[in-house]
């Protein structure tokens, strides 16, 4: 071999000698790497391990925990008894129809996670309705079968509908809004999660109407609900429930868009769906259908869940008020015979175009469980499942929901009826708590 056989082998031999090099430099380094991200890893477990952080119970369905306030206590039911549940184990489950339920213990009553608690011992109960969107299914103010609304729960505050709403208040019309892309088919964030200036997470609406009295107001099962006064009487001992039991958050009567974003959980697959809810047809309206503190475990058929896990007397037992007011002809607040000679804040009420028929359902606004859900639009009986459908008009500037006890089929959550506001032996109300 020539010398210039030797001069190319020793360049192939210098050529693999390098690369031979930088392959076990590389094979070094990723060890090392490995051996770094290794101990990386030891350290932050050994660090986890020292101090474990365990986040409470959440379900599969997407809805947002519930937000406890003080003083409020999650419970679950064994199937037997309502028991004080451990939040970092199963005690709701959305996709189960088990909506999350919460009480305030009479005052002097002492309970350890675990223990049971019956009825007697409870002073408020309140039920979690959690942040979601709707499909929009009839927004062009016309009539529309009742049929299953399609709901996603939404995460936190945030709002991921595309359709936007805002009040478009007249002194005569057929109109109380104006929306943007609101066609048949988009989704709407439920205007009920946006209290005031504020997005919420959810809130906790009573389980049953109110009951005791305005100085000490209670909610609660087998007994007879508190009626006979005026929408001011209500809404007033309604806020003193926050003084009266020490709690936080901002107790408050039932919107009628609260009151709305209820029944169209209900009639989601988290809730009853189509199914209708059976009229608690008591004529001492008693919540719960009974006079027996438990009688509303066998009138599961009157919750809107079908279970015990619902909200009751939302179809039948009393009328009740909502907080909803349609302006003068002059386009100012209303009171009418409600007491409240002023307006309350904004955030406290929902407002409506003034108008001279009960028929002009198109005042209604999108989420209120009004026009959206009519199976003949511009009737006064046809609200779903033949449900009353009576707009306010002339002197009628409040709204009361549910029918009445003897309102046979013409009750029901999705039963709207105008009235003046003033007090009746006939309608009670409901309490709302946000977070």
């Amino acid at each position: 071999m020539n010398n210039k056989g030797f001069a190319v082998s020793g360049i192939i031999y210098s050529i693999l000698i390098l690369f031979l090099v930088l392959i076990f430099g590389v094979l070094s380094l990723l060890g090392t790497r490995k051996l770094i991200l290794d101990k990386v890893k030891n350290d932050v477990m050994n660090e986890l391990n020292d101090d474990v952080i365990e986040l409470p119970y959440r379900d599969l369905s997407g809805a947002n925990r519930p937000e406890l306030i003080d003083n409020m206590i999650p419970i679950t039911y064994d199937g037997e008894n309502w028991i004080y549940a451990d939040l970092y184990e199963k005690w709701y489950d959305y996709e189960s129809q088990e909506w999350a339920n919460a009480v305030v213990l009479n005052s002097g009553v002492n309970k350890n996670i675990g223990d049971t608690i019956s009825e007697s011992e409870i002073a408020l109960w309140y039920v979690w309705i959690p942040r979601y969107k709707y499909q929009l299914f009839n927004a062009n103010n016309t009539s529309a079968s009742s049929q299953i609304i399609n709901i996603e729960f939404e995460s936190g505050t945030k709002t991921t509908g595309t359709v936007s709403c805002v009040d478009a208040i007249a002194t005569s019309g057929t109109s109380s809004q104006t929306c943007t892309n609101a066609v048949n088919g988009n989704w709407y964030t439920h205007p009920a999660f946006t209290f005031g200036e504020d997005e919420i997470s959810g809130f906790w609406v009573g389980k049953f109407e109110v009951s005791g009295n305005t100085t000490t107001m209670t909610i609660k099962p087998g007994v007879s609900s508190l009626r006979s006064k005026t929408i001011y009487n209500f809404f007033t001992a309604i806020q003193n429930i926050k003084s009266k039991y020490n709690l936080s958050g901002d107790s408050h009567m039932i919107k009628n868009m609260e009151w709305g974003a209820v029944a169209y959980l209900k009639q989601s697959k988290y809730g009853l769906g189509e199914t209708d809810i059976t009229i608690n047809n008591n004529s001492s309206y008693y919540t719960g259908g009974g006079s027996s503190t438990t009688s509303y475990k066998s009138n599961i058929k009157q919750s809107t869940t079908g279970n015990i896990y619902g909200i009751y007397d939302m179809s039948g037992g009393a009328y009740e008020f909502v907080m909803s007011n349609m302006v003068t002809s002059s386009g100012s607040y209303y009171p009418s015979s409600s007491g409240m000679s002023s307006a309350p804040d904004s955030k406290y009420y929902d407002k409506y175009t003034y108008g001279s028929s009960r028929t002009t359902h198109g005042r209604g606004k999108l989420g209120d469980a009004t026009k959206e859900t009519l199976t003949t639009f511009g009737n006064s009986s046809g609200g779903w499942y033949n449900d009353y459908a009576y707009f306010l008009y002339s002197s009628y500037s409040w709204f009361y929901r549910g029918g009445y006890y003897s309102n046979s089929s013409y009750a029901g959550i999705f039963n709207f009826y105008r009235v003046n506001g003033g007090s009746s032996s006939s309608i009670s109300t409901r309490a709302v708590i946000t977070p």
